[in-house]
């Protein structure tokens, strides 16, 4: 099994930063030491154990978005989903069976899934140990963004994995079991997490959960409660304003804290920006759309010589990451106006998100309800460019809005040979084999 973080043996990882979110005095502690995510286990027990596995638990949180560990893997979700996405292509030999919809859970970088149940592990023990041992000040905030923070981790986690995942009981630091979930139970607990940080959060952190939550209740419909779901959402984010943003923090000055894309797209050409791929994908680059700031006239060799455009999106090695926005809050607005079948305040909502970047054209009626469904999810594509959320949308175009699966995902011919395959899901890597408690998926469906 994957879970190694506990007191027994706790593992070295190293944190990938923070969140942007107002918690100024969590990012310097970050700063203030090489590697802040190793906790002694000899000093858990305690106010200072606690701060210390949640300052460790927050920075792994800002990694299973969009972050690696130096240099190394488990790569953030952000990326690893955009690869099986129509975001990013495989420009690194042995990368490209999640490209190619063919997954092989023994392939670099399906170990992404090493982040994701760190992630959700450390979380619970922090918001334990914060219970048990609350600071003097600043206890209730700080337990408000850790339930956000794991709203988030089952949420994006559902968006991306196969229904049927293990992940740890909660029972025992020492004797680690694991409890198989479906997708329907990690988006409710999902909803439980975002309905616990919004009992005391307040602020920014209280927009964070909102949309959170209303990101959630969309995942969870189904066609025949698409309305009302996003009905729901929309009203939860209400309140957030459309300038809001919430950004992973990496920084140059801390061991491991940094951005994955740009370590692994642009610093190193292992990844590509993929435009209009398997014939099904978007044209984020030759739409040369001023929110994708991806260069297709500026070509380098990948590390399998496949040229690969220069991705600007995240230019430094600790650019951030957007893991909620105000921007994102209207586009869940724009989504419950159209399924409520009003298109005027659809469109309008559209174009006044779009009315804040300098060099995007109001948008037109498309005539139709299938090509008012495509201006929706090309608009959040572009807005949420490589910010984990395009693979959940590809699956609900399936799931709750009835398209093929080969309308929506790449298809035929694969541009490095062969074909591709048929999967829409990450899995579990291959070390959950030997977890006596997991055999497979129970589906991979979308």
């Amino acid at each position: 099994m994957k879970f190694r973080w506990h007191i027994r043996a706790a593992r070295a990882l190293s944190l990938a930063g923070t969140l942007a979110l107002g918690a100024c005095d969590v990012h310097d502690r970050l700063l203030d030491v090489q590697t802040p995510d190793i906790v002694d286990p000899g000093n858990t027990q305690s106010i200072a154990g606690a701060q210390s596995y949640y300052t460790a638990a927050v920075g792994d949180f800002s990694r299973f978005i969009g972050g690696d560990r130096g240099g190394s893997s488990p790569l953030g979700l952000n990326l690893t989903g955009g690869l099986l996405a129509d975001e990013i292509f495989s420009a690194r030999a042995g990368t490209e069976s999640i490209d190619n919809r063919s997954i092989n859970f023994n392939n670099f970088p399906i170990d992404s899934w090493t982040q994701v149940s760190n992630t959700y592990a450390r979380s619970i023990r922090a918001i334990r140990l914060l219970a048990q041992f609350p600071p003097a000040t600043g206890g209730p905030a700080q337990l408000a963004q850790l339930h956000a923070n794991l709203g988030y981790v089952l949420a994006i986690t559902a968006e991306n994995y196969c229904n049927g995942i293990p992940l740890w009981d909660g029972q025992s630091d020492v004797n680690i079991t694991t409890q198989t979930f479906s997708t329907d139970q990690l988006y409710a607990a999902a909803i439980a997490q975002f309905d616990s940080a919004l009992t005391t959060a307040s602020g920014t952190t209280r927009s964070f959960a909102l949309v959170g939550k209303a990101r959630t209740l969309v995942d969870q419909a189904t066609a025949s409660t698409l309305a009302a779901n996003t009905a729901a959402a929309a009203a939860l984010v209400g309140e957030v304003p459309t300038s809001y943003s919430a950004q992973t923090t990496f920084s140059t000055l801390t061991t491991g804290v940094v951005n994955a894309i740009y370590d692994w797209m642009n610093s190193t050409k292992n990844f590509g920006a993929s435009d209009k791929e398997g014939g099904t994908g978007l044209d984020y680059v030759s739409s040369k759309d001023p929110r994708i700031k991806v260069d297709g006239t500026k070509v380098g060799r990948g590390q399998d010589g496949t040229p690969t455009p220069a991705m600007n999106q995240y230019p430094n090695l600790n650019s951030n990451v957007v893991i909620a926005s105000g921007i994102e809050a209207r586009m869940i607005e724009a989504e419950a106006q159209l399924a409520g079948g009003n298109t005027g305040s659809f469109l309008a909502t559209l174009n006044a998100a779009r009315a804040t970047v300098a060099g995007l054209a109001p948008l037109t009626d498309p005539g139709t309800a299938s090509a008012r469904q495509d201006m929706l999810f090309r608009e959040r594509a572009f807005w949420m460019y490589t910010t984990a959320h395009r693979l959940g949308d590809m699956r609900r175009l399936i799931r709750q809005y009835g398209r093929s699966t080969e309308s929506v995902f790449p298809t035929g011919a694969y541009f490095k040979g062969g074909s591709y395959g048929t999967d829409v899901t990450l899995v579990p890597s291959q070390q959950e084999t030997n977890n006596p408690n997991w055999t497979a998926c129970t589906d991979k469906n979308a």
